[in-house]
């Protein structure tokens, strides 16, 4: 009886951090550049795989000894899924889609004296231009949260309000004169898109931003170990475009439904198990 309620109060669990992980990827089916996570679960098994050793508590024992009852289910891992989302045309010059892999760097001033920019990671390409703090007349590329997107050498990208830029499909910016004097060029800065090696190493940042969870990485390595730069010829980028999410609506209600159901079920074989204790617990008496 114990064993029935310990499976179901486990699977109670597991259902419900189900639940919450297909509500919150419901709720951003329309956010720009998202990605949804999907849930897996893994069997429970006893602390102890042997007693054979153990002779002395294995008396009436019927099954074969190493062998032991699996006690229920848990979450096992939270994926982030990578699929790619739908383009959405906006004509908007500064709208950026990345197609196929890679991340937008956006990066935030430090809050401490003498320490680094905090970097985070998004596919989301919403910038528009900001009026640069420091120098009149030039701009930064910033998101909705206020981040500056960065260049190849992680630093804010730099637009003069003179030229008019054109973002091309490999990340480079060609600029030209607004009066139509002069001949276009290539800035020396462009738009720096990165490979994550490892997305599941990513935890949510808040803002549609990731960032790298630390605790996870193994013992002597960091996050510049898993974060690659990509050749110029290896990015395919679209301007004008955004990247919708990669949510299928149908598939996350049906899963909802079903874990649903299935938390209704274990909820009910919960309250069994506290009747048949209340039940042995009276006949001892």
């Amino acid at each position: 009886m114990n064993t029935s309620l310990y499976i179901s109060s486990g699977a109670l669990q597991a259902y419900q951090q189900k639940i919450d992980t297909t509500a919150n990827n419901i709720a951003n089916v329309n956010t720009t550049g998202f990605k949804r996570k999907d849930q897996s679960f893994s069997e429970i098994l006893a602390s102890q795989l042997n007693n054979q050793g153990r002779s002395d508590q294995e008396v009436g024992r019927l099954t074969p000894n190493g062998l032991r009852v699996g006690y229920g289910t848990r979450t096992g891992l939270t994926q982030l899924v990578m699929e790619q989302g739908q383009a959405t045309q906006t004509g908007n010059p500064f709208d950026l889609m990345i197609q196929g892999k890679g991340f937008f760097q956006v990066g935030y001033p430090s809050q401490t004296a003498g320490a680094p920019d905090e970097v985070k990671y998004t596919r989301d390409g919403n910038f528009h231009l900001s009026p640069s703090p420091n120098k009149q007349g030039s701009y930064h590329l910033v998101n909705a949260n206020g981040g500056y997107l960065l260049d190849q050498s992680g630093q804010p990208i730099e637009l003069d309000g003179q030229y008019e830029v054109n973002i091309q499909a490999n990340g480079q910016i060609h600029l030209k004169n607004k009066d139509g004097k002069g001949t276009p060029f290539v800035s020396t800065q462009q738009v720096a898109i990165v490979d994550i090696q490892n997305p599941h190493i990513l935890k949510n940042a808040g803002g549609n931003e990731y960032a790298i969870d630390t605790t996870v990485l193994p013992e002597g390595s960091n996050a510049a170990n898993y974060v690659d730069m990509m050749n110029p010829d290896e990015v395919q980028m679209l301007s004008g475009y955004l990247e919708g999410s990669n949510v299928d609506l149908t598939k996350e209600m049906t899963d909802l439904m079903t874990s649903q159901r299935s938390f209704q079920m274990n909820s009910r074989a919960v309250s069994y198990a506290d009747q048949m204790i209340g039940i042995a617990n009276g006949i001892l008496r």
